[in-house]
């Protein structure tokens, strides 16, 4: 591990603090997810040199953070 680099850690405190509309916890949950997201969002695109990149859609990544933070609010709610 990276010296600095912060430990995300979800838990039910955090997770009960989104549920209940906090920003700043749904804006956690939303970074310990990044990674994630980023990963299901991108692809690999041929250049015109032939080299492979990997590209991140940032509209999916948009809608699948929006589909979790309407998750958090609607089904995460039953569950606390």
């Amino acid at each position: 591990m990276k010296s600095g680099e912060e430990i995300h850690e979800l838990n039910y405190d955090l997770i009960k603090r989104a549920v209940s509309g906090e920003r700043k916890a749904l804006e956690e949950i939303l970074r310990i997810y990044e990674p994630y997201h980023n990963s299901i969002c991108s692809r690999e695109v041929l250049s015109a040199d032939g080299r492979l990149h990997r590209v991140l859609d940032e509209d999916k990544k948009v809608q699948v953070q929006m589909h979790l933070v309407k998750a958090i609010q609607t089904k995460w709610r039953k569950l606390i």
